[in-house]
């Protein structure tokens, strides 16, 4: 009985183009990832710009959040649950919708905007951040925590 060679099994002339489709795939998904990150820091960046605060900060990770939460009165370091596995980034998530809720009272939105949030963020941040909305920071039930991330109004700084 003559059995095929073992090389002849794995070398059906297909392995380079799986390779090569393996790279695509792979370049194609960093540079979706990319993308998503600027316009959503962008667009973070314009939410911070109506309230106040330095537009680069949307553009660090985890600082980004940090200062997201401390704008939302929740405490910054909450930020860094997400790094925990399992239940880390719901317990962030959870606090990411906390502060957003407290946010968008602060600019005038009422309570529902939070499930837009939470189902697309990035829609939330460019409704927020480019609506005629005016930062008001009284209105929200647990104040910013003010200091070097957020800055107090000017009606406090006088």
């Amino acid at each position: 009985m003559d059995y095929p060679d073992v090389n002849d099994l794995y070398n059906d002339g297909f392995g380079g183009l799986a390779v090569l489709a393996v790279v695509f795939i792979v370049m194609l998904s960093l540079l979706m990832a990319a993308v998503w990150y600027a316009v959503t820091s962008w667009l973070l960046g314009r939410v911070f710009k109506k309230a106040g605060i330095d537009q680069w900060k949307a553009w660090v990770p985890f600082y980004n959040s940090w200062v997201f939460l401390e704008l939302g009165g929740q405490q910054g370091w909450l930020a860094l649950l997400v790094l925990i596995p399992g239940v880390g980034g719901i317990v962030t998530l959870v606090f990411l919708c906390i502060a957003a809720y407290n946010i968008g009272l602060a600019f005038g939105k009422s309570g529902g905007w939070v499930v837009l949030y939470l189902l697309l963020s990035w829609v939330w941040y460019a409704i927020v951040g480019f609506d005629s909305s005016r930062w008001e920071p009284w209105r929200q039930p647990a104040k910013p925590l003010y200091g070097a991330n957020v800055p107090p109004p000017p009606e406090a700084a006088v």
